[in-house]
């Protein structure tokens, strides 16, 4: 009797927990890929990343319904598969408050352009939806009735000063503003469990509006290096928002790869 008592109290405890963070549903979504797509199972060799991480308007909110809940921190979460070594690149040469208020060919000229571990096409982009390397999408509410203003950022990524620390600068011309987000990595056993690596970014207050699109394509050389050891990558987002409840909310997303 007293075995199926302690059963049934576990089985109570167990249903009122409430969970750490709740699945995101339909406010956010994370995409990603490894390539190339077909690998070694065994060796890592020089590989890319690609991350697009979307958020929809809070509807739910009386003050912005047409705007994006407002983020202070996002982690991804890498697959067993890949793995980063910052020291196959050059840290940047300046600090976080060097990049502040700079533009982004004044942030190349601090940091190097050896530094830069992202691939981007160039330019700003034209849309929300608008594919580029590596970019992100503002929108902000106006006033007035379903009335917003899209802002296309460039976002360049930098191997941070500090070990094992990316600088996600992010320029923003149109509005003559920049903002660095600063990623910690965190590999092996700091990793969470079931993935190979986490990169844990905070995002600063922004100028207005908030974050609808994220997307980051990392390359260079040796920074990044894949295996295909499973042909089943787990990739999971997981953001803390201001003004959403709940608060924290997590997606996951898999993707595949072949085996030479």
């Amino acid at each position: 009797m007293r075995k199926y008592l302690v059963i049934a109290v576990a089985a109570i405890v167990s249903a009122l927990v409430i969970p750490s963070f709740a699945q995101a549903d339909d406010i956010q979504s994370i995409t990603a890929n490894l390539t190339p797509a077909k690998r070694d199972k065994k060796k890592f060799k020089p590989a890319q990343i690609y991350v697009e991480i979307l958020t929809q308007p809070n509807a739910d909110d009386p003050t912005n319904p047409e705007q994006p809940p407002s983020a202070t921190n996002t982690k991804v979460n890498f697959p067993s598969n890949a793995k980063f070594d910052p020291t196959a690149v050059p840290r940047c040469k300046g600090s976080e408050a060097d990049l502040a208020n700079t533009t982004t060919d004044q942030a190349k000229d601090v940091c190097g352009t050896k530094s830069i571990v992202s691939k981007s096409s160039g330019q700003a982009p034209v849309g929300p939806e608008h594919e580029t390397g590596t970019s992100a999408w503002v929108t902000v509410d106006l006033p007035g009735d379903n009335t917003t203003l899209g802002v296309p950022v460039v976002v360049t990524a930098f191997n941070g000063t500090n070990k094992n620390t990316l600088y996600l600068h992010s320029r923003a011309d149109s509005v003559n503003n920049t903002t660095v987000l600063v990623g910690k990595l965190k590999t092996g056993k700091k990793a969470p469990k079931g993935y190979g690596s986490q990169l844990d970014v905070t995002i600063p207050p922004l100028l207005a509006g908030a974050i609808a699109r994220f997307t980051t394509t990392v390359k260079n050389g040796k920074y990044v290096q894949a295996r295909c050891k499973t042909k089943s990558e787990k990739w999971q987002a997981i953001t803390t928002f201001t003004n959403f409840t709940p608060s924290v909310v997590s997606d996951d997303y898999t993707s595949s790869c072949k085996q030479k």
